[in-house]
């Protein structure tokens, strides 16, 4: 019997980072576009034949069910992911730990189902809820089954398999999902979509991992593994109660009707992240991670990145804000009319996602999970604050205060990057004025046209408009007054898929001495 896989060493490579990394973002592209657009489509369908009494529904008992998720490895996958060198006993300490969370968590869904339902449902929703929480109860199994496994892969860079796991799974959910609406099976079609998902990914994954576990645990190892991992699952959770929270609240205070409409409008929310700004967020940490210890190259990577980033998120986000009205009738219909101005709002929280999307990934990346928890507790604070006054005005109210904290808190972020990560704020800023600038201009087009157009035509004519006037104008202003970041973006693209290419064919990584991995880098949710 020969010896167990191990992961590889960081610190090793001299040469061809820069090559798993734009091999890393080519397959990062391909996993979250095309699982968003799978997503997308199934989510149309299902807005279509479902009622927003059946989202609300499942979106409350969804977010006790993924908060808990949180917590299935207890931080230990990202732990492993940083950690210089990896043992056996880690490994198997690290799953067996993940498992044996899984079960427990099962267990109590199941049991504690109805407790909650009592206290967050009215009287004729409590049996719903309570069927609904049990049934997604199951699905840490196999998220306990898979953390330590993701971890790997994403340690190793092996972005493919990842991306082939998401895009099979995401597949079959969607399937299950919309079938049973057909069949009239109400928010049990959102039910079975997750739990598919879930079952279809699990089984993928273990097909491409080169892992096994064996029967070995160690609470030495389980220690140290946890002294990073706890700080890192605290802040995830933090994060997840700051993101979610309004979700309780809608449901508890106005009812499962109004969170079915807000759900919508944060599910656009969500795509558009996934798009613009989770392409290559899991890139980012292991990326980050490879280059601990050399914090100059790190900075520059970090600037880089950002100049690129924000080309995309800025204008993509005010556009959005701008035309989500339109777009939500005409893409989910009618019937969610009240769901577009909701996103409308929420997309505002661009300019602060342009400035603090990777600050995550790079504090823990230096060994600063403890900056990231503490700033995450003073956001879940003040987002717990401000949505227990919003709720009582409104679904809109409770966005606006969402977006509200996000812009009182960004000051703080900014110094803490400047303090902890030496990330000088006025140099910061001063890579993204031009970016800002077209952005400004492409609001002012987008923002006439629907001033000329507004009544006078289709919603869909309306729309085009806007789309087309905005994108001509931020494309050329962006030319005129930052050249060298279109140049840069070009360059960006033609690596990712040069790199790709030539991995798909088989070629080895390039042997030449190594450039900053800089714009491939990736991102991270905002901390």
């Amino acid at each position: 019997m020969g010896d167990p896989w191990l992961p590889s060493v960081h610190g090793e490579e001299t040469r061809g980072l820069r090559g798993h990394v734009a091999r890393g973002l080519t397959w990062t592209i391909v996993d979250t576009w095309g699982r968003q657009l799978l997503n997308l489509l199934v989510f149309v369908l299902l807005a279509r034949l479902l009622t927003p009494d059946d989202f609300g529904l499942v979106a409350l008992a969804a977010t006790f069910i993924l908060l808990f998720q949180l917590i299935v490895d207890q931080g230990l996958g990202d732990a492993l992911i940083q950690k210089q060198t990896i043992s056996p006993s880690q490994l198997n300490t690290a799953f067996w730990a993940a498992v044996a969370t899984g079960v427990v968590l099962t267990l109590a869904g199941i049991l504690l189902a109805a407790p909650v339902a009592l206290v967050v449902a009215e009287p004729k929703q409590q049996a719903a809820l309570t069927a609904v929480l049990q049934a997604l109860s199951f699905s840490f199994l196999p998220a306990a089954g898979s953390s330590i496994q993701i971890a790997i892969l994403r340690r190793e860079f092996r972005f493919r398999e990842l991306a082939m796991r998401a895009l099979i799974s995401t597949a079959a959910g969607g399937i299950a999902g919309v079938g049973l609406a057909l069949y009239g099976a109400g928010a049990w079609a959102l039910v079975a979509q997750q739990l598919v998902t879930a079952v279809v990914s699990l089984l993928v994954l273990w097909r491409a991992s080169p892992w096994r576990p064996s029967i070995q645990a160690s609470f030495a190892d389980f220690r140290e593994l946890s002294a990073f991992g706890l700080k890192v699952v605290g802040s995830d959770v933090l994060n997840f109660l700051s993101r979610n929270v309004d979700n309780l609240l809608i449901g508890v205070v106005l009812g499962f009707t109004p969170l079915g409409l807000y759900s919508v409008g944060y599910r656009v929310l969500t795509v558009t992240q996934n798009l613009l700004i989770n392409v290559a967020r899991r890139v980012a940490f292991p990326a980050f991670s490879r280059l601990q210890g050399d914090v100059p190259r790190m900075r520059r990577s970090y600037f880089q990145v950002t100049r690129v980033a924000g080309a995309f998120i800025l204008p993509g986000y005010i556009g959005l804000a701008l035309v989500a009205p339109e777009m939500t009738i005409l893409v989910f219909g009618r019937t969610w009319t009240d769901s577009g101005p909701v996103a409308a709002v929420l997309f505002l929280i661009g300019p602060v996602l342009t400035l603090q999307a990777f600050s995550g990934a790079y504090l823990n990346a230096i060994g600063q999970p403890g900056v990231v928890l503490r700033f995450r507790f003073i956001t879940t604070v003040t987002n717990v604050a401000g949505f227990l006054i919003a709720v009582w005005f409104g679904i809109l109210a409770v966005a606006a205060a969402f977006v509200l904290r996000g812009y009182l808190l960004l000051p703080l972020n900014l110094s803490w990057m400047s303090r902890y990560g030496q990330i000088p704020i006025g140099e910061y800023l001063g890579r993204l004025q031009g970016v800002a600038i077209a952005t400004a201009a492409m609001a002012a087009v987008v923002l006439l046209v629907k001033l000329l157009l507004a009544g006078h035509g289709s919603l869909s004519l309306l729309l085009a408009a806007e789309v087309i006037a905005g994108g001509a104008t931020y494309v050329l202003v962006i030319w005129l007054v930052e050249r060298r970041l279109v140049h840069d973006v070009l360059a960006l693209l033609s690596e990712v898929f040069r790199r790709g290419g030539r991995r798909k064919r088989g070629g080895a990584p390039d042997a030449g001495p190594e450039p900053d991995p800089g714009l491939s880098a990736g991102l991270d949710e905002d901390i």
